[in-house]
């Protein structure tokens, strides 16, 4: 099977710099399911917006070579932005942020940059600062989560449009009205109203979660207070865990 993967830094996560080894959940469930072939665009620091265009992008290149997707849902703070590469400065500036990804299909021309979160790794970049801090001025919470929570039921309808079958998770659990979820700045999304219509058209059928609280992958680490080394990610128990749950849910394909 074939089985394309996106998120953050909770699906993918070098165990060293520039090191292929990832230390997430996706390796022990190849390990679980050797015969999956999993292709994951999962990049650190990443947020809805590139991990919804990342896998319709490629669903659209590749329409024959996806069996199933899986997605982990990043933050509802998280910013993302496609950009011209083409200036050589920016360029530079990519390879010294580190949060980033060229484009595949064009790498020399756009690529992704991500905020991270609120309380992301752009605010220790003078230059990303400057990109970010006046977008995160004029957001406010509503409408981050409405960005957000849009590309979830867009990519969702993609989906079931292309017969695609598919398992969401988020990484931390923001169905909730509670202020604080994560050091991200990850907030409740069940606080705004104005979002009961897009919440509603989410299909909670394809979901996996830790519990019926809709807990994710952070709150199982914060329980057995397993942590890859930052309080943060979480460790190796924690992702064996998860990649065990994800493989009780995997779809059956034909």
């Amino acid at each position: 099977m074939n089985l394309l993967i996106s998120g953050c830094s909770f699906t993918h996560w070098p165990d060293a710099p520039g090191s292929p080894t990832n230390v997430c959940w996706p390796t022990p469930l190849n390990q679980l399911r050797p015969d999956l072939n999993i292709i994951n665009l999962a990049e650190p620091g990443a947020g809805n917006r590139y991990i919804a265009n990342s896998v319709v992008n490629y669903v659209a290149e590749h329409p024959d070579q996806v069996d199933c997707v899986l997605i982990m849902w990043s933050g509802v703070s998280r910013l993302d932005f496609l950009t011209d590469i083409t200036d050589p400065s920016w360029n530079k500036l990519f390879d010294s942020y580190g949060f980033y990804r060229r484009m595949e299909s064009c790498p020399n021309t756009l690529g992704w940059i991500f905020s991270g979160g609120q309380y992301g790794p752009w605010i220790m970049n003078h230059d990303t600062i400057n990109l970010f801090r006046p977008m995160y001025k004029i957001s406010s919470n509503l409408s981050l989560a409405y960005t957000n929570l849009m590309e979830i039921v867009k990519t969702q309808q993609f989906l079931k449009s292309k017969n695609i079958p598919y398992r969401f998770m988020s990484y931390v659990n923001y169905w909730h009205h509670r202020d604080n979820c994560s050091p991200n700045g990850d907030f409740g999304v069940f606080k705004f109203p104005e979002l009961k219509s897009l919440i509603n058209e989410i299909d909670w059928e394809s979901w996996i979660f830790k519990d019926k609280n809709r807990d994710g992958i952070y709150q199982m680490a914060l329980a057995a207070k397993d942590y890859n080394g930052d309080n943060f990610h979480p460790g190796a128990a924690t992702n064996r865990e998860w990649a065990e749950l994800v493989n009780q849910r995997l779809p059956t394909i034909d």
